[in-house]
C-alpha cells in the first residue's frame, strides 16, 4: 500500500511539474512586453534608453537603463555612421558598431563589429555569414548551445531567365542579403535585379552533404522588389524559418522551407485604417520592416511632416494586429485597435533627430 501511495505521489508530482514548466514555457513564448530603445539627448550625451511596450495592456514601461551610448561626433556626422545596433535579439545578445559604447550592465552581452559601407558580415539568429575576398565565397558559422560550427562555402553559379526573356547569371546581378538557421543547416535569401525586374531566390545549405541548392521564390506576380529599398538584412525580419521581406507595396512572408511566399495584405489595410495621411502625398510612404521579437512582427510606416518625421509602428502576431505605437515629435502614443489613443508618454525627440527615426526594435538580422 505504501509503495502504491509513493507511486501515485510521484505521478502527481510529475504532472504538477509538467504543468509548471509548460506554463513557464508558454509565458516565455507569449511574452507580450516588447523591448525597444529610444535615442535620448541628455545634455549633449546621447543614450539608447530602454523601454518596454506591453502590447496587451497598451502601456509602456520606462526604465533607468540604457543599452549603449553614442559619442556626440557620431550624431553630428550621421551620414558616416550608423547609430543603431547592427542586430539585437532583445534579450542577451547585441551586435554594436565598434564606435558605440555599451553600458556596463549589458557589456557582457555585446559583440562589437566594424561597420563597412560595403557589407561584409550578415547576422542572423545563431548564424552568421562572412564574405570572403574571393568571389562568391563565405564563411558560414552555425551556433548551437554556445558551440560554433564553421564552414567555408561557395555559392554555385546559377542562371535564370528574366522577365525580358534573357538569360542572367544570378551571382552577377544579386547577392545574399539575409540568412536563417534551419534544421538541415541554413537558408539564405538572394534577391536579383535586372532590367526586367526583380527575382527572389532561397539558397539552401545542407550541413550533411555540404551542398547548396538554388530555388526560386514565386513567381512573384503583382509584387515588385524595390532596387532602391532591397530586402537587406537590417530591413528583413525572421520568425521561425520565415523571412519577412519588404516590397514596393505590402511585405511578403517567404517560407524558407517550402520556398513559397504569402502577401501580407493586412499591412496595407492597417495603413488605410490607422495612418491614411500616409497615402495622401504625391508619393505614398513605404512600409518598412523594423524587426521581430519572439513571434511578434514589427512594421513601420514613416510620416513626413513639415515639423519633422513621425512613425507608426504596428505589432502583428499570426497575421493579426495586436498593438499600435505612434512616435510623434513630442511624445509616444499608444493606440488601441479601435484607433483611440489610450496612453501617452512625454518622450520628445532630440532636436538633431527631428527628421530621422530615433526608435529601434529588436531584429536578429543585420549587416555590418
Amino acid at each position: 500500500m505504501i509503495k502504491s501511495f509513493r507511486t501515485s505521489l510521484a505521478v502527481v508530482f510529475l504532472l504538477l511539474m509538467s504543468v509548471v514548466f509548460s506554463g513557464c514555457s508558454e509565458t516565455v513564448k507569449n511574452n507580450t512586453e516588447v523591448p525597444f530603445v529610444v535615442l535620448n539627448d541628455d545634455a549633449g550625451s546621447f543614450k539608447a534608453d530602454i523601454y518596454y511596450w506591453n502590447v496587451i495592456n497598451n502601456k509602456i514601461k520606462e526604465t533607468n537603463e540604457n543599452l549603449y551610448k553614442i559619442p556626440q561626433k557620431m550624431i553630428v556626422n550621421k551620414e558616416s555612421y550608423t547609430i543603431f545596433p547592427i542586430a539585437w535579439d532583445g534579450h542577451n545578445h547585441v551586435v554594436l558598431p565598434s564606435y558605440l559604447e555599451a553600458s556596463d550592465k549589458f557589456n557582457d552581452f555585446v559583440e562589437k563589429a566594424d561597420f563597412y559601407f560595403e557589407p561584409k558580415t550578415i547576422w542572423g539568429q545563431d548564424v552568421k555569414l562572412v564574405k570572403s575576398d574571393e568571389e562568391n565565397r563565405y564563411k558560414l558559422t552555425l551556433i548551437d548551445d554556445g558551440k560554433t560550427d564553421e564552414k567555408e562555402i561557395t555559392i554555385p553559379l546559377h542562371t535564370f531567365k528574366g522577365e525580358d526573356g534573357k538569360e542572367y547569371e544570378a551571382t552577377k546581378c544579386g547577392t545574399v542579403t539575409s540568412v536563417v538557421k534551419t534544421s538541415y543547416g541554413a537558408a539564405m535569401l538572394y534577391p536579383c535585379f535586372t532590367l526586367g525586374g526583380g527575382k527572389l531566390f532561397v539558397l539552401k545549405y545542407d550541413s550533411a552533404s555540404e551542398s547548396i541548392k538554388w530555388q526560386e521564390v514565386g513567381p512573384i506576380k503583382g509584387i515588385e522588389l524595390s532596387p532602391s529599398f532591397p530586402p537587406l538584412a537590417n530591413h528583413t525580419a525572421t520568425i521561425g524559418d520565415n523571412f519577412i521581406v519588404r516590397t514596393l507595396t505590402n511585405p511578403i512572408k517567404v517560407d524558407a522551407e517550402k520556398v513559397e511566399f504569402k502577401k501580407m495584405n493586412i499591412i496595407s489595410d492597417l495603413q488605410k485604417k490607422y495612418a491614411p495621411e500616409t497615402l495622401n502625398g504625391e508619393f505614398p510612404e513605404y512600409i518598412d520592416i523594423l524587426g521581430s521579437y519572439n513571434d511578434i512582427l514589427l512594421i513601420g510606416i514613416p510620416v513626413h511632416k513639415a515639423e519633422g518625421t513621425e512613425l507608426y509602428i504596428f505589432a502583428v502576431k499570426d497575421d493579426k494586429l495586436i498593438g499600435i505605437m505612434h512616435r510623434t515629435i513630442n511624445d509616444i502614443e499608444i493606440i488601441d485597435t479601435a484607433g483611440n489613443v489610450v496612453s501617452k508618454y512625454n518622450v520628445p525627440k532630440a532636436k538633431t533627430l527631428i527628421g530621422e527615426n530615433d526608435v529601434y526594435f529588436p531584429n536578429v538580422n543585420g549587416m555590418d
